[in-house]
């Protein structure tokens, strides 16, 4: 459910802001200029909000790039790896789709190019280790995920007894990193959905 903030003021009156419609604008905001890179002014800007208003409700910089990140987590992420929660799929339909997604997203024209979780943090600074720490974590939890369904698909038998789960887990993952650095590179829908395509090959006959 959407909550609503009222950050205090001093002078007339208070500001209400939907928090969804709020965070919604930060991903974006975080997802092309990355943590570092984004000022107090950015935020302001972009949200609309003072800076106090942000202060009260989030906390700071850090308290609002966590919400983001959740937020973030519950609307991309959450579309991008259904595939691999859906057991409609056969294993390789769900890792099929979560490239096509993938390649989908990093390029569509409706967010900043790339992958949130890859690009906000790529320039995060050694102050901000908290920040990194979260985002490594994201990214392990939807390793981890990829890795339990593969293994489901060994135990189905639709996968060799010998398949390494974690190992190609992995891979993928280093699979979709870049195909995020070369969304940011400018890399087309087709070019990305290429690199998927050649990824898939290596799936066990």
């Amino acid at each position: 459910m959407t909550e609503t903030a009222t950050p205090k003021r001093s002078v007339g009156r208070p500001r209400t802001f939907q928090t969804e419609e709020a965070l919604d604008k930060a991903v974006h905001l975080f997802w092309q200029h990355g943590y570092d890179a984004t000022s107090m002014a950015d935020m302001v800007a972009v949200l609309g909000l003072t800076a106090p208003s942000i202060y009260a409700a989030f906390g700071n910089k850090a308290g609002l790039f966590a919400a983001v990140a959740e937020r973030y987590s519950a609307t991309f992420s959450a579309y991008l790896y259904a595939p691999v929660r859906d057991e409609a799929f056969t294993t390789r339909e769900a890792i099929e789709a979560l490239l096509a997604r993938a390649a989908t997203t990093f390029s569509g024209p409706d967010s900043p190019a790339g992958c949130f979780m890859y690009s906000a943090g790529a320039a995060v600074s050694p102050a901000a280790t908290d920040i990194a720490e979260m985002l490594r974590g994201k990214r392990t939890i939807a390793e981890r995920e990829v890795t339990e369904r593969l293994a489901r698909g060994v135990e189905r038998g639709e996968l060799p007894k010998e398949f390494d789960a974690a190992g190609y887990s992995k891979f993928l993952s280093s699979v979709m990193a870049g195909m995020s650095v070369q969304a940011r590179d400018g890399a087309t829908l087709a070019e990305l959905q290429a690199v998927a395509a050649t990824a898939l090959k290596t799936w066990p006959a």
